[in-house]
């Protein structure tokens, strides 16, 4: 009976995932489903008891609530493990139905979701350390066994691999980052910038953050509340500026922020020109997220003054957007590479036993010979030794290398049967496989 490729099939086919998500739930039954980190161990428990199920992962986040579990059939137990939850979270009687996926696809969905292809906004950075803490309270909580503490560390690395290889996170896809992003193109140096925020509105209060990360020195917050300005300027460690006085301060700012909710227009032109004049036509970069908008369009004509309203900052978004489903497609052939590699590891579990048998035996019977041989040697330099005992490592780790590398590939292509091995095992005499299974023990040359 060939055992490779019948094996990564089973193993695969064990594993089912109950999900909900922004896409197909609305927010209001999301919030029912919800789990508290508190309650994480305790409901895996509950699960494994009710269920007949081998594993079960529980993760929620804002966008979704997640079940991974691992099942000897886990398209029948799917119906149990969903009513258990909701009888454990009390929603017996919710009239919703969690989306189901199983085998090959429901590994490509975790690889997806941890590398934030399935995310609201493509490419954003918070989703692996979310799904990373869920993970280590299902370890803790006694969740997580062989296949899913594999899969699992695959789908970080994948993560990782996105990241790293392609440009996915690369592309500023809110408004106030895509400020920083225009600020950094008319600002080489970002260090000894000063910002004036004018209003304490919550997209200025996001830029504010984003500035200050991207190296701003220093901030001035001005309101016509002037204790909500305090309030803010406290916030970030900057100087709060009376409304009054706000024009007196122009000169020093080099990055300007306005979002109130005046009717007309806070800067026109005239004061600009005088600010210009007397920071000696300093570039300027004025960023207006205010609508109607505060800052007169017409400072644009003014030399070194550079005027961006909410429209232009949602074509830079726009724009990255695109860029980031560019990069999403290179995203997917990664995630398909790292699903064939999941599928190899499944394929050769059968062999691994005989592998590591085989590994110990050899490695054994070197240092065997090797002690045995040096205490003929007599008084040997610390350089002879060194020689000897890399000429013997040398020997046995050329000796295992192409078996090992033969026996992993037949074993791929499924052609290794379990009476192949069983020949392997009687011809060197090697540990019964459930003897290795049991043992951690790696053996090196001393």
């Amino acid at each position: 009976m060939r055992i490779s490729v019948t094996r990564a099939i089973k193993e695969i086919m064990k594993l089912g995932i109950l999900t909900a998500s922004y896409k197909t739930v609305a927010i209001e039954v999301r919030e029912k489903l919800a789990v508290p980190e508190k309650d994480v161990a305790p409901l895996i428990a509950y699960l494994k008891s009710e269920c007949q199920v081998e594993e079960m992962m529980v993760v929620s986040t804002c966008n979704r609530v997640e079940l991974y579990f691992h099942a000897l059939n886990p398209l029948q137990q799917a119906e149990k493990v969903e009513q258990a939850f909701l009888c454990f979270i009390k929603q017996e009687n919710l009239n919703f139905k969690f989306q189901r996926v199983f085998g090959r696809e429901a590994i490509k969905h975790i690889f997806r979701v941890v590398s934030s292809l399935e995310s609201m906004v493509i490419g954003e950075s918070q989703i692996a350390g979310q799904i990373k803490n869920f993970f280590h309270l299902s370890v803790e909580g006694g969740g997580c066994g062989f296949l899913l503490n594999q899969v699992m560390n695959r789908a970080f690395l994948t993560s990782k691999r996105v990241r790293h290889e392609t440009a996915i996170a690369r592309f500023a896809v809110s408004i106030s980052f895509a400020a920083v992003e225009l600020a950094k193109k008319i600002f080489d140096e970002m260090s000894d910038k000063v910002i004036l925020v004018i209003g304490a509105g919550e997209m200025a209060e996001l830029a504010i953050g984003h500035l200050l990360k991207a190296g701003c020195s220093q901030l001035l917050v001005t309101n016509r509340t002037f204790s909500r300005a305090v309030s803010l300027a406290e916030k970030f460690n900057g100087s709060a500026v009376r409304f009054e006085q706000m024009e007196s301060h122009l000169e020093m700012a080099d990055i300007v922020i306005s979002s109130t909710g005046a009717k007309g227009f806070i800067l026109e032109p005239k004061m600009i020109k005088k600010s210009m004049k007397r920071r000696k036509h300093r570039s300027v970069f004025l960023i207006d997220i205010a609508v109607p908008r505060d800052i007169d369009p017409a400072i644009n004509k003014v030399s070194n003054a550079y005027v961006y309203d909410i429209d232009d900052l949602q074509t830079v978004v726009d724009s990255n957007l695109k860029a980031r489903q560019r990069e999403a497609g290179h995203a997917e052939d990664i995630i398909e590479e790292e699903l064939d590699k999941v599928e190899d590891w499944l394929a050769v579990l059968d062999v691994v036993p005989t592998i590591r048998s085989f590994r110990e035996k050899v490695l054994d019977l070197a240092n065997v010979e090797l002690q045995k041989g040096m205490s003929q040697m007599g008084d040997l330099t610390a350089k002879q030794e060194r020689a000897v005992r890399s000429m013997m490592n040398g020997f046995a780790y050329k000796l295992l290398h192409e078996p090992t590398v033969m026996i992993k590939q037949k074993a791929k292509e499924g052609m290794i049967s379990s009476e192949y091995l069983q020949v392997m095992n009687d011809l060197f005499d090697l540990k019964k496989q459930e003897e290795v299974q049991q043992s951690s023990k790696v053996v090196r040359i001393k």
